[in-house]
């Protein structure tokens, strides 16, 4: 009886380190898969959102920007051929004239364009990109 649970203790594990194999990563995969750099996203849209604060704070107002919260993606398939536009929501520090502190405002910018902005690595990629200012926020958290 020992010898048959040796025997199938031994036969278990030798057939269950033989059995696991860790995949391998397919490398094309991988370098498929591209992300903007957030650098071409703020070129971008720094003509209308400059526009957006001048109209907001009045025309010597300054501002920076601080960080994208959000890149969404619409596909509208009810008409032919597809739209497809890009929402994009960004975080500016905003000086206005004769203020010393500076404050946060958010901007919703509308991006349309034919391409795939996902993978754009430079502004030039987007040459009939076309940006309009939906939303300002005033100071926003």
């Amino acid at each position: 009886m020992k010898k048959a649970a040796i025997l199938f203790l031994l036969f278990f594990f030798a057939g269950s380190l033989s059995i696991a194999k860790a995949e391998q990563v397919n490398l094309k995969k991988i370098t498929e898969i591209q992300a903007t750099n957030p650098n071409v996203l703020i070129e971008l849209v720094t003509p209308a959102v400059t526009e957006a604060v001048k109209e907001e704070h009045g025309e010597q107002a300054m501002w920076k920007p601080d960080a994208i919260t959000k890149l969404s993606i619409h596909n509208d398939h009810t008409v032919k051929p597809s739209k497809r536009w890009y929402e994009i929501k960004m975080k500016i520090f905003v000086q206005g004239p004769g203020e010393n502190e500076k404050h946060v405002d958010l901007v919703i910018a509308s991006i349309k364009t034919k391409a795939d902005l996902t993978k754009a690595q430079s502004k030039e990629n987007l040459s009939d990109a076309t940006v309009r200012v939906i939303e300002f926020i005033h100071d926003a958290q």
